[in-house]
């Protein structure tokens, strides 16, 4: 009911300048901090603003996933698409499983028109198909935005287009903030990340060991914008603001391996949702375990010694993206204005 919204209460003392101890108090715990910044961590006082690419150059880019604005008819049920195929089976081709947020989470099966230009007019051959693409160009004419409507001349296309054929990562755009990680997936080259959620093409597992990690799950709850107390994951703050140390080979490697190793345990439970297997209350033993060895990997990274809290994990994190920021910034190309000069008869 409207009643039983969530409430969280965060306690911030304030006082004047001064040198004397500052603590940040966290699950009964009272931790020295030299510095408090705006995120709540023992960091400098830095402000996280929106980045077009990711900080760390050693990660992939990550994209918005593909948006249609068809009015559903690029969309497709599991029913829907069976009963496509089994009108004339040259469907299947043009027919990819299209998966979001929720599709992720929940095991949930949506499918989607997929067609490159150059196929359209064989696409178009399918009556099934050629009905839907007839639907996508009345609702796209029908828009009040130009930039839809501008569409509806390529009904058989996306119109924001991210995908690749690669391994991919999604990065639900909505995930609960009673979870311990991130529900994200590794999906294959024949698989579409919808609009609710972010993706990473030619994703390597390393990349996947890195976003589970509870180092970048500190990060994400101290930088991530909320939905009412879900995490509201983004590229541009969250993902391309990520500081990550250099890493050698030999750790990308033994950071496969452990991430190799989530996946296998997941898919030994895939009987489970992601949702069901991320439950902090119903978390497999296994998983739990394949998880902390992935974290301690990562936590390694970035320190010689094992942290204990995220507040830890925070205060190097910070630590090292104002590093990083430093060091971006003094690489940056030197804008140079010559001075004009007016002649002047004399």
């Amino acid at each position: 009911a409207r009643r039983n919204a969530g409430v969280t209460v965060a306690v911030i003392g304030l006082r004047n300048k001064s040198s004397e101890p500052k603590y940040i108090y966290t699950d009964d715990l009272k931790i020295a901090a030299d510095n408090i910044n705006g995120y709540l961590a023992d960091g400098s006082t830095v402000f996280i603003e929106r980045r077009s690419m990711p900080l760390s150059r050693s990660l992939p880019s990550m994209a918005f996933g593909s948006m249609p604005r068809d009015g559903g008819g690029l969309i497709l049920s599991a029913d829907e698409r069976s009963e496509m195929i089994a009108a004339d089976p040259r469907a299947d081709f043009f027919i990819k499983r299209y998966v979001g947020s929720s599709e992720v989470i929940n095991d949930g099966e949506r499918y989607c028109l997929w067609i490159e230009d150059g196929k359209a007019a064989e696409a178009s051959s399918i009556p099934a198909i050629e009905e839907r693409l007839k639907k996508v160009a009345e609702n796209r004419l029908e828009s009040k935005a130009a930039s839809t409507a501008a569409f509806a001349s390529q009904p058989h296309r996306f119109v924001q287009i991210s995908y690749k054929p690669t391994d991919s990562i999604i990065v639900p755009s909505i995930s609960s903030e009673r979870r311990e990680y991130i529900p994200m997936g590794y999906l294959g080259p024949d698989v579409v990340i919808s609009n609710k959620g972010f993706a990473v093409y030619d994703a390597e597992p390393w990349v996947f060991a890195l976003l589970t990690s509870k180092i970048h799950m500190a990060w994400v709850g101290a930088v991530s914008g909320r939905m009412e107390m879900r995490y509201q994951y983004s590229n541009t703050i969250v993902y391309n603001n990520f500081p990550v140390p250099p890493l050698s080979d030999v750790m990308k490697e033994n950071l496969t391996v452990a991430a190799l190793r989530v996946l296998d345990v997941r898919e030994y439970h895939c009987e489970k949702t992601l949702a069901e297997l991320y439950d902090p209350d119903l978390m497999p033993q296994d998983l739990r375990e394949a998880h902390a060895a992935v974290d301690a990997l990562v936590d390694s990274t970035y320190s010689k010694n094992p942290y204990e809290t995220d507040e830890q994990r925070l205060s190097d994190l910070f630590a090292l993206y104002e590093q990083m920021s430093a060091e971006e910034a003094a690489k940056a190309p030197v804008k140079k204005y010559r001075a004009s000069k007016k002649a002047v008869d004399k």
